[in-house]
């Protein structure tokens, strides 16, 4: 009897816990709530009171509260009642961040911190910008050499029920790379590998070079660069396993060692070229800069590959495929190569998309295009459209990409710019030797409306010159390859013996012939007069000292600079000739001829050498003298550095009286040339910081006289330049050598604009 109730017992619970488990909800249950209303939450559920009990519906419930970003934690309980099966849900809200604040950070202030934050405050807590943001702050003491630096967060409850994020820094000490070894190198002495890598162990001078952090990318780059210097000396079969890091005890430094597999030297047997090949081979191997019977070069052989698929670009094969096929003979340690081409379809360009130009019209960057939609694909092309956006110098950077076009023959050309100031505003004031007290203000555009019309006005005053200019230049006038520009202009400069007034403006159009050059036809039209003779200047100047110049001049122009703003790379070269007299309704009658020429190249670690060079000779067209307004005068901040400004020239020795004795009195050449060299080295570059060193060299020459190297007047110096929200600044200090008696020993001069 007891065991059949017994059994009777056990079958009722099994079919009681069965029917719990596909009974029917009869209630819902919310706890745990506090910012969210409940009704919120069930509105959210697909279970509802009523509906049949299924896990899988439950599951997904879960996961869809979860996804309202609110809840940290959620569990469902079933309970049974007397009235059914009961669902319990248990929510833990997500903590409002109301302030974040840190703890144990020495090294980077808190209010530096607070910029690599990504949470936002007083909103539910995201662990996803938690993550990113401990992440920028590890980033931000790598920077600082605190590699093993750890953040830690914890949350602390506000009185007013909100909560505060603490994060909790661990700085230790700064880690440095203590050692730097090589195991297995026996061509290669230690010495030479680790002139090959950036990484370096810490030294005296590390501040300044940056060397002794450990950056795991460069590592990994070096193993890069020591395979590819192997390459290069022909150990085909080298080896460079990732670098080992050793940490000491104390966690202070690292110990970094590469292992090197060296292998065999091998040569080259032979070259040869197989697949499409347009010419011959013959032709295509006298270019090859690998040659048979020389030690195995991977540099050599990338730039043959280089070499071919520019070639091959440049006819519109854009999608050429060249691979330096290897047939290694172990034996002989003998390598031989063959270029096997693949030269696919020829590409025309589909269509041209610029992307980036917020300001600058297309047209202005597709007038400099030297490809055009339709046309057969061209490396050379490409590259010069380039060069030729980049020189406008309207835009920081200017990419190229040539993605697949609608068919299989053809490539979209797309342009991105990423557009720089082109305007300023600057007002300045500053002190030099020469000039004492300097004042300027100046309202400048390179691109106008995004059309490329450049313009200025500007305004300077000195202790010896005042000057108004306005001018403006359309490089495109009216859309096409001519160019206009258009000036005025009122100044005064006092000499050391006299002042200059003068007031005009001028006019040119020019045509651009062939690729970088220009012809100008110019007018220039000047009202002069000259006042305030000192008791130096000869009746011959004196009687000449004045009246209207009417110029109309002829210049010719090449311009290969890769900035015309800030020129890194290039030349320039300009010459000019200059009529007044008659027919022209002058006063002042002379015949001027002059050129100018600059030469700009990089060298090394962002190192640019500079030339600058000026010629001229001007000649009377009457029986007086050239105007002294109109001759050369030599010395000054854009001439010879060390010299005051027109100090440099032919000279009178004028007596004056018995009392005072004689005096020198520079009248100026009527021919010159001066010649200016440059070393400019970044200081700061992202601040436009630079350091200048210079050398100038020059003299201007009396009609008696003929042009002369050795009477040429020297100086050096040095300065600091900033490309500043201002303007360009420039800070020099001219030094001249054999210095001749009343000349200063130091000219310190101080301007705002270009050089030359």
């Amino acid at each position: 009897m007891k065991f059949r109730i017994m059994i009777l017992a056990i079958l009722f619970c099994t079919i009681s816990a069965e029917s719990w488990a596909q009974g029917v909800v009869r209630e819902i249950e919310i706890k745990g709530e506090q910012r969210i209303p409940e009704e919120t939450i069930r509105a959210q559920l697909g279970v509802k009171p009523g509906s049949m009990f299924d896990r899988e519906r439950i599951s997904k419930d879960i996961h869809k509260l979860f996804e309202m970003g609110a809840f940290q934690d959620i569990q469902v309980f079933e309970e049974l009642t007397s009235s059914g099966l009961r669902l319990i849900y248990r929510i833990v809200e997500k903590p409002i961040i109301a302030k974040i604040s840190f703890k144990g950070n020495k090294k980077i202030k808190s209010k530096d911190l607070e910029e690599k934050i990504k949470i936002d405050l007083h909103q539910p807590f995201d662990e996803k910008k938690l993550v990113e943001s401990l992440d920028a702050i590890r980033e931000a003491y790598e920077k600082k050499n605190f590699y093993l630096m750890k953040v830690d967060h914890y949350f602390q409850p506000l009185p007013d029920g909100d909560t505060e994020l603490v994060l909790e820094v661990r700085e230790h000490a700064p880690t440095f790379i203590r050692q730097v070894q090589f195991v297995g190198n026996r061509v290669f002495t230690d010495k030479e590998l680790r002139k090959l890598i950036q990484t370096k162990k810490k030294g005296p001078f590390s501040f300044l070079s940056g060397s002794g952090k450990y950056k795991d990318e460069q590592l990994q780059q070096d193993v890069m660069r020591l395979t590819f210097h192997y390459l290069k000396h022909g150990y085909v079969k080298v080896k460079v396993e990732p670098a080992d890091v050793y940490l000491t005890k104390d966690r202070r430094f690292f110990f970094v060692s590469f292992k090197i597999q060296e292998g065999d030297r091998y040569h080259i047997s032979d070259i040869d070229v197989s697949g499409d090949i347009l010419t011959t081979r013959e032709e295509f191997l006298k270019h090859f800069q690998t040659k048979p019977k020389t030690i195995y070069n991977r540099e050599l052989i990338e730039k043959d590959v280089q070499a071919l698929v520019f070639r091959y670009g440049d006819l519109g094969y854009a999608f050429a495929h060249i691979q330096p096929l290897m047939d290694m003979d172990d034996v002989k340690k003998e390598v031989k190569l063959d270029f096997h081409i693949e030269k696919g379809e020829r590409i025309r360009i589909e269509k041209i998309v610029i992307e980036g130009n917020t300001v600058t019209r297309d047209k202005v960057i597709r007038r400099e295009l030297k490809i055009k939609e339709g046309d057969i694909y061209s490396e050379s092309r490409l590259n010069e459209s380039r060069g030729k956006i980049q020189a406008l110098g309207y835009f920081k950077e200017v990419n190229f990409a040539t993605p697949r076009g609608l068919r299989d023959d053809t490539v979209i050309l797309k342009i991105s710019v990423e557009e720089q100031p082109t305007g300023s505003f600057n007002i300045g004031a500053g002190f030099s030797t020469a000039e004492s007290f300097i004042f300027s203000a100046s309202i400048q555009k390179n691109n106008f409306f995004g059309f490329g019309i450049s313009g200025q006005a500007s305004f300077e005053f000195s202790n010896i010159r005042q000057q108004f200019l306005v001018s403006m230049t359309d490089p495109y006038f009216l859309d096409t390859e001519w160019i206009l520009s258009l000036s005025g202009y009122r100044s005064i400069y006092s000499y050391n013996d006299f002042d200059r007034y003068s007031y005009g403006g001028s006019g040119s159009i020019g045509h651009r012939i062939f690729d970088n050059s220009s012809i100008t036809l110019g007018y220039d039209v000047e009202q002069v007069s000259i006042t305030d003779f000192s008791v130096a200047v000869p009746q011959m100047f004196r009687n000449n000292a004045g009246g209207l110049t009417s110029n109309v001049n002829l210049t010719v122009a090449r311009d290969t600079r890769d900035n015309r703003i800030y020129a890194k790379k290039g030349t320039f070269y300009s010459g000019k000739v200059e009529y007044s007299g008659g027919g022209t309704g002058a006063d002042n009658d002379f015949l001027r001829y002059s050129g100018r020429s600059q030469f700009y190249q990089p060298i090394l670690w962002g190192i640019t050498f500079r030339t600058f060079g000026r010629v001229g000779y001007v000649d009377s067209l009457n029986s007086a003298p050239v105007p002294l307004f109109e001759r050369f005068f030599l010395g000054g901040v854009n001439s010879l550095r060390g010299y005051f400004p027109q100090s440099i020239g032919p000279k009178l020795r004028i007596p004056t009286s018995s009392v005072a004795g004689d005096t020198d009195f520079v009248y100026g050449g009527n021919k010159m040339w001066i010649a200016n060299a440059e070393l400019e080295f970044p200081i700061v570059e992202a601040a436009g910081l630079k350091f200048v060193s210079f050398y100038d060299v020059g003299n201007a020459f009396a009609e008696e006289e003929n042009f002369s190297i050795t009477k040429a007047r020297q100086d050096y110096g040095f300065g600091i330049r900033w490309i500043s929200p201002m303007g360009p600044l420039r800070f020099e200090w001219g030094i001249p050598i054999n210095p001749k008696a009343g000349e200063d020993d130091l000219i310190f001069n101080f301007t705002i604009g270009q050089f030359f």
